[in-house]
């Protein structure tokens, strides 16, 4: 378990290469809320069975899970969660798939202001919001979230995970970093 992650009431960044448990780690988080959860979905990577092997005591009528296939889809279900009645948690597993599909242009043009307009409404939530969010490596071979100067601009908490060989978790801004394995039950350390 990960009792060791607070999350606050804003938003949450969760960042890594393929196969790093990003996901992984968004379901964990669901199955051990005990409130109302909303998560969406852009990647059919939120499987309500794994959540259950993850604890067998998960509320399912407390999650609801949006599938968005489309960028306007998600913009759609974010726009909507202000209406949503006792919400405590939001997770967006992969919030930056879509956007990472639009050409430059379309960001300049339109799809940065839609993206900005997202954030603050996650923001405005003032409960807890996990974004998690594919990457793209520099030059120097550093992995950094896609649309990474406008999610840090947002984001109080950020997590970064990694895969070389061995499993960890570094929460930034910070030097903790803390080798973890996944297994039925999710993420361990």
């Amino acid at each position: 378990m990960l009792q060791f992650l607070n999350f606050p009431d804003d938003l949450s960044l969760i960042y890594g290469p393929p196969g790093s448990g990003k996901s992984t780690l968004c379901l964990q988080i669901a199955a051990n809320n005990p409130g109302k959860v909303i998560f969406i979905d852009t990647e059919n990577a939120c499987n309500i069975e794994r959540i259950q092997q993850i604890n067998p005591l998960v509320e399912l009528d407390n999650l609801i899970v949006i599938r968005a296939k489309r960028y306007s889809e998600q913009t759609k279900a974010v726009s909507t969660l202000k209406t949503t009645k006792n919400l405590s948690l939001v997770i967006i597993d992969s919030f930056t798939v879509h956007y990472r599909k639009k050409s430059t242009e379309e960001k300049k043009l339109f799809i940065n202001k839609s993206f900005k307009k997202m954030l603050t409404e996650l923001k405005e939530l003032k409960i807890p919001v996990i974004l998690s969010s594919q990457i793209y490596t520099d030059f120097k071979k550093q992995d950094h979230p896609v649309a990474q100067e406008l999610l840090e601009k947002y984001a109080a908490y950020t997590i970064r995970l990694e895969n070389k060989g061995k499993r960890a978790l570094f929460i930034e801004s910070t030097q903790i970093k803390i080798p973890f394995i996944i297994t039925s039950q999710g993420i361990e350390v």
